[in-house]
């Protein structure tokens, strides 16, 4: 056994196969954290920050674990390769990267934190770089492990996680599931080895994820992500690996590695970096955040005070947030009159309605994730560009207006945000409709992802113009900056 350990040693150093092998990981590793830099900041930013985002760091460690027990089993295969076929569909990969990034990303900059279309680019980028480098058939082979990142986008984690519940748990134990899936991946030499890998990995990493939500409640979200996932994937991984390697050698790679079946030039590399430096040129979307401001001191209820001038309807509570922002997140829609009709509101004297909606989140960062736009069910509508309003002490708003065609209406929104001294943060909405009646309809704070989707699609499809309205004329400006600082000064500093 010595004697043959050594063979194959002697047979690697003399080939050259893991510096090669390594080199070349290296180079694509190199230029992937070059060109989206900027991303790989923003999305650890977000992590520490508490969301969910946190995820994107979990799956390749799942993707490792999943190709090197494929890599384990590797059977004989035909030295057959195409190298200009390698070359053509790799440098599709990188420019449809680069596509994504240039392109796309910026049709949907609104929606950034919630789709981060950049982090599917930076896949995409990972997997054309791969196939110029070791060709399309050495890649393709681990097509599941692939297309496993792509399927579970950002978008899509959010929102299976949202119809679960949006706990801590149902975002911990889709990792689990995706974790268990690669290690059935890993360790399936027959079905029946697959689906049993597969039950327990669901059933202890399930077990993990319980026990850390319910004993460390305010453990960083990322933590629940990564250790149930990975913990679990490694430990089932490594017991079927001892199991098969019983009564023979445990290490890794007791046979001789495989050349690399293509020759990386000079032009190839060149080539990758060069993308990778367009890429990095490429800036991310300015999604105008409002300045988070710093509020009152915090109070038992959520609600805000009516400034003078101004009489309370009725109010009326919401429980979906806690689906989108956490268990502790609240929704309250407070409805407000005006006392006495305005003429500079109303040419016919009619006094005004507001809504006025408080939502109530446990971290501000979360709000970024779904900007206030993306909380209201609205099909068919157009969006205006944002502005900015300086209300008083500090607090700085914004306002849109939303042109709904299927209704013939226009919305006004103006928002701001600031924290309540307890490190909770809070967004207050304030619409008003163009339809000056009391009984005009307002927009229900109700976020619908099929509503939400269909706008994607059309701006997908359209592009901004046709989800952009770029003829408003603000004309609630006026009536909503006076009330803005009137509710921000009627609070209790």
């Amino acid at each position: 056994m010595g004697l043959h350990t050594l063979k194959i040693s002697t047979i690697r150093a003399e080939s050259g196969i893991v510096p090669r092998l390594t080199v070349r990981w290296l180079m694509i590793a190199a230029a992937t954290i070059f060109a989206f830099w900027p991303t790989w900041n923003n999305l650890w930013r977000s992590t520490v920050d508490g969301t969910a985002i946190g995820f994107v760091f979990v799956l390749p460690l799942l993707c490792v674990v999943a190709a090197v027990g494929t890599d384990l089993r590797r059977g004989p295969e035909l030295p057959i390769h195409d190298r200009e076929t390698d070359k053509i569909v790799g440098g599709i990969g990188l420019l449809v990267a680069l596509g994504m990034q240039a392109l796309l990303m910026p049709r949907f900059g609104d929606n950034y934190e919630l789709m981060h279309i950049d982090a599917l680019a930076a896949w995409v980028f990972v997997w054309g770089a791969a196939v110029l480098m070791f060709g399309l058939r050495p890649v393709n082979r681990y097509w599941l492990i692939w297309l496993t990142p792509m399927v579970l986008s950002p978008l899509f984690y959010r929102t299976m996680a949202i119809e679960l519940g949006g706990t801590r748990f149902d975002y911990s134990v889709i990792m689990v599931v995706v974790a268990s899936t690669a290690t059935t991946i890993a360790v399936s030499r027959n079905w029946r080895r697959g689906l049993v890998a597969f039950l327990i990995s669901i059933a202890l990493g399930t077990a993990l994820v319980y026990y850390l939500s319910n004993q460390f409640p305010t453990v960083p979200l990322f933590l629940v992500q990564l250790f149930p996932a990975v913990g679990t994937a490694l430990l089932v991984g490594a017991i079927f690996y001892l199991y098969q390697r019983r009564g023979k050698s445990l290490k890794p790679f007791d046979r001789p590695l495989r050349k690399p079946s293509t020759k990386t030039s000079d032009w190839t590399i060149l080539f990758v970096f060069g993308v990778a430096i367009l890429i990095a040129l490429t800036p991310l979307p300015n999604a105008d955040d409002i300045p988070i401001s710093q509020g009152p001191p915090a109070t038992a209820d959520p609600r805000l005070v009516v400034p003078a001038g101004w009489s309370q309807i009725s109010t009326e509570e919401f429980d979906w947030p806690q689906r989108y922002f956490g268990p502790t997140s609240t929704l309250t829609r407070q409805t407000i009159r005006a006392d006495t009709p305005n003429p500079a509101w109303d040419a016919l004297m009619r006094q005004r309605t507001v809504q006025m909606d408080v939502l109530q989140v446990r971290r501000a960062a979360t709000l970024s994730v779904y900007p206030s736009s993306a909380t209201y069910e609205l099909q068919n509508a157009r969006v205006s560009p944002t502005v900015q309003v300086e209300l008083t002490r500090g607090v700085v708003a914004e306002m849109y207006t939303i042109v709904d065609d299927a209704l013939l209406l226009t919305w006004s929104n103006l928002n701001f945000i600031w924290t309540r001294g307890d490190g909770a943060a809070q967004r207050v909405s304030l619409i008003t409709v163009d339809n000056h009646e009391p009984d005009a309809y307002f927009p229900e704070p109700s976020p619908s992802m099929a509503s939400n989707g269909g706008n994607s699609l059309a701006l997908l499809l359209r592009g901004k113009s046709s989800t952009e309205d770029n003829e408003s004329q603000y004309k609630d400006l006026g009536m909503l900056e006076a009330l803005g600082r009137h509710i921000v000064e009627a609070q209790q500093w």
